[in-house]
């Protein structure tokens, strides 16, 4: 089999690229359109996520535990999985459409929102979570960069002014379906794509046992999803400025977006071995993360301003505080996922279910109210208080199960985070240019050096992940 580290860099290749075009593609955007027009867009596209989440409902996190199992071995094959997810997408898609018609009266935003609802199609019939499940790596990031491509290119040569926002969702749209139907030619031989005949009983089986996954992610996926929602209802603008930030954000998280690739099939085959071969390899896991994620958000808090002008233009300048604050959601994400996959790759599906929905309620009121308070500032702080609330919660579940120390880490690294971003302010970088971005890497190395220095980040830690 395949090392870890390969694995990884074979992933984080792609997803870079992916992430990358995905990144030019939405600043290209916030170009083209003026702030209110690309606000609908950010908030077309999380009405979007909230839904995809319902035609989910956990199947897709379901299938790549099953087939992690090894061929033949999983309850489910590739054939169930997907019959489930189009048969699920296929119920959910009038209702959304009925309610997007119902909360969003006004254009364009009833017709983008409306619109992105388009994407059920594709995502229904994305084999991604089979790839991820069977460690097969290559046609993950050859739809991904295939996806990311497309859309930064069809965007750029017909978004030039706000009137052409109503064009985006299709664009969206087209750029995922094309990538969907090529991975189909890359499954196993021996996997069928749909079942001989269809089950009605079976399906919705299917669907109950992945549901306490799903609506576990649902509330989970309140905390990104529902702040432009609620910040939208107040100002369209102002959403956009939220978006524009968390654009940034989904760059850094292609962090997490490897892991979660790699670690779910992996953490499923430790708990077969016994719980005692999961705490060890967690508690390093854990460490690595916390490290990695504290130094990402300082690097973006320290350079927030010169990003978003860099990045989206003057405009978007006075969104640098925004940023500032969003890039800690990044880092208690990282940390979450540790738990909640944990969790999940265990078979706990119950207990992640506990946390999600309890932190999903604390969300939406912490939401609400913040935004109704203080505006875009009061939503950029509502995420990031409600992910710490969710990596609380989860680890509390998991803790239940194995117990992970991270005092240490998560100390340390809070230390070195508050001494760089306090000694930034005596270094001239306030004025946006690329010449103070070229002291990033530096900077990033830094933090790691201390963090290593003082014990947060230890050399044995570093062994262990080469080795992987």
């Amino acid at each position: 089999m395949r090392k870890l580290s390969t694995n990884a860099f074979l992933v984080f290749s792609g997803d870079a690229v992916a992430r990358a075009l995905g990144f030019l593609a939405a600043a290209h955007l916030a170009r083209a359109l003026d702030r209110e027009s690309f606000g609908v867009t950010v908030i077309g596209f999380a009405f979007l996520s909230y839904i995809l989440w319902f035609a989910d409902l956990g199947l897709g996190t379901l299938g790549t535990r099953e087939m992690g199992k090894g061929q033949g071995k999983g309850s489910y094959a590739l054939s169930d999985i997907l019959s489930a997810r189009i048969f699920l997408a296929a119920v959910v898609a009038l209702p959304a459409l009925a309610l997007a018609l119902i909360l969003y009266r006004e254009e364009p935003a009833r017709t983008v929102v409306a619109s992105y609802l388009l994407a059920l199609a594709p995502y229904s019939i994305l084999l991604e979570w089979y790839f991820q499940g069977i460690q097969h790596y290559r046609p993950l990031i050859i739809s991904r960069s295939l996806t990311a491509g497309l859309y930064f290119l069809i965007l750029y040569l017909l978004i030039a002014h706000p009137s052409d926002v109503t064009l985006v969702p299709y664009i969206f749209v087209a750029s995922n379906l094309i990538p969907a139907l090529l991975l189909f030619a890359f499954k196993r031989r021996g996997d069928a794509i749909l079942p001989r005949e269809f089950s009605m009983r079976r399906t919705l089986g299917i669907i109950r046992q992945a549901s306490m996954i799903g609506v576990g992610g649902i509330f989970a996926q309140t905390v990104q999803l529902l702040p432009p929602l609620v910040l939208g209802y107040y100002s369209t603008a102002d959403a956009g400025m939220l978006g524009a930030a968390m654009r940034i954000i989904a760059v850094v998280l292609v962090v997490d977006r490897v892991f979660a690739t790699l670690f779910l099939p992996a953490i499923a085959r430790l708990w077969g071995e016994g719980p005692e071969r999961v705490a060890g390899h967690l508690e390093r896991v854990v460490g690595i993360v916390i490290v990695v994620g504290f130094s990402l958000a300082t690097l973006i808090t320290i350079y927030a301003r010169s990003i978003m002008a860099l990045v989206f233009g003057a405009s978007y300048e006075e969104g640098a505080g925004v940023l500032s604050i969003t890039a800690w959601f990044a880092a208690a994400t990282l940390i979450n996922s540790v738990f909640s996959f944990g969790l999940i790759g265990a078979g706990k599906e119950r207990a992640y279910l506990r946390a999600t929905v309890l932190s999903g309620v604390i969300t939406a009121v912490v939401t609400v109210a913040m935004t109704a308070i203080w505006g875009l500032i009061g939503a950029a702080i509502a995420m990031v208080a409600s992910e710490i609330c969710v990596v609380a919660l989860t680890y509390r579940e998991f803790r239940r199960h194995v117990a992970v120390s991270f005092v240490r880490p998560l100390a340390i690294s809070s230390i070195v985070a508050l001494a760089l971003v306090y000694g930034a302010t005596f270094i001239p970088i306030a004025q946006p240019s690329l010449d103070a971005l070229w002291q990033g890497p530096l900077l990033l190395l830094l933090f790691l050096a201390l963090a290593a220095l003082l014990g947060g980040l230890r050399k044995a830690d570093l062994v262990w992940l080469i080795e992987r």
